[in-house]
């Protein structure tokens, strides 16, 4: 007997979940976007600054190293989204990630996470997260046999347009796709 494939008898929707799945575990998150959301130029912001921000390369000192404006916790703001993206940049330049894909199927919740952490710095308008520990988990009833919890991911180094505007973060990746995330601390 086999296993039902997570996405078996996929509708719309579950083809969207299972780019979004399969977006979490391979770390290319900003590419969730709501189904029927195009990829293209948002509500007018203002840019990152062009020139970098006075930084440091030792973290330890706990100097400034990211841009105030970027400095806090933000939550991804997709609406009527299967998927939550939570970024934490902190001044030192260390940012945290997690990616959480949690969708209905026939055997209960299926749940894919993504977490990351490791170093940011910005280029101007580039914001750069190399990561130095990754890992996903996933639980799907349909499938406990392929179950997995903190299992090793890639260490890919992201690069992302960055802009804040008050307190919206928007994060666009190389294929143009952009997330926008709300401030949920300072």
């Amino acid at each position: 007997m086999s296993a039902r494939s997570p996405v078996a008898d996929m509708t719309v929707t579950g083809a969207f979940r299972a780019v979004l799945c399969i977006a979490l575990l391979l770390g290319s998150v900003t590419a969730c976007v709501s189904p029927g959301d195009a990829p293209g130029p948002g509500p007018t912001t203002s840019a990152a600054p062009r020139t970098p921000a006075p930084r440091t390369t030792d973290a330890a000192t706990g100097q400034q190293v990211l841009p105030q404006g970027l400095v806090g916790r933000w939550q991804s703001d997709v609406k009527d989204s299967d998927a939550s993206l939570t970024y934490r940049f902190r001044a030192d330049g260390d940012y945290t990630f997690v990616g959480v894909l949690a969708y209905d199927s026939p055997d209960g919740i299926v749940q894919v996470t993504r977490t990351s952490e490791g170093a940011a710095r910005v280029e101007g308008a580039r914001l750069v997260l190399k990561p130095t520990r990754a890992a996903t988990s996933r639980r799907d009833p349909s499938d406990p046999q392929g179950d997995y919890v903190a299992r090793p991911a890639p260490l890919t180094t992201e690069r992302h347009t960055w802009e804040v505007t008050g307190d919206v973060l928007a994060l666009t990746d190389k294929e143009g796709l952009k997330v926008t995330y709300e401030r949920r601390s300072p």
